[in-house]
């Protein structure tokens, strides 16, 4: 009977043990902390703990492997005020969420001036070749002026010739009739 008690309290120690070991806890290598989805869930569940909560919205800003979810953040930290207003974490939360609220709005102003910088980009797109079909159309005109002036200097130049040929006649004609 002893021999039995014995092995009846090794088992159920072994057994409070193997329970004990039994979760797991998953660790994300690159910096230590839980993923968004990976809390640890023993046998018994029970609601989030205000650091888990915080360390879920940090987890969810701290993303190496893609951009950080915002607003999945955002809803945690909410979460986690709303439930524990007394927290300690209640002040850091208050703090991420209004830095997160900056930043939305920073995300949406920058937006609207990518919008204008664009439209700015076409506008002087447009402007930049009005310019050059306008500096086109100059450059043809003074071409077409340019052509015109050195023909007529052509043509200048040989009644220049003919002139001179001319006067030369009218000089020998004088010679002879003198």
């Amino acid at each position: 009977m002893l021999i039995h008690a014995k092995i009846l309290i090794y088992l159920m120690i072994a057994a409070v043990i193997l329970a004990g070991c039994s979760t797991k806890a998953v660790i994300d290598n690159a910096n230590g902390q839980k993923g968004p989805v990976e809390k640890s869930s023993g046998i018994f569940s029970k609601e989030s703990s205000d650091k888990e909560l915080f360390e879920e919205a940090l987890s969810y800003l701290s993303n190496k492997k893609k951009e950080p979810n915002y607003n999945e953040a955002k809803a945690k930290l909410e979460n986690l005020l709303h439930q524990f207003p007394k927290s300690k974490w209640a002040a850091a939360a208050q703090a991420l969420l209004s830095s997160l609220d900056r930043i939305s709005a920073l995300q949406v102003q920058i937006k609207q001036e990518k919008q204008k910088v664009q439209g700015d980009q076409v506008k002087l797109t447009k402007e930049i070749e009005g310019l050059r079909d306008n500096g086109k159309q100059i450059e043809g005109k003074y071409s077409a002026e340019i052509v015109r002036l050195q023909q007529e200097n052509e043509q200048l130049k040989k009644d220049i010739q003919q002139l001179k040929n001319l006067e030369i006649q009218l000089e020998k004609r004088e010679k002879m009739l003198r």
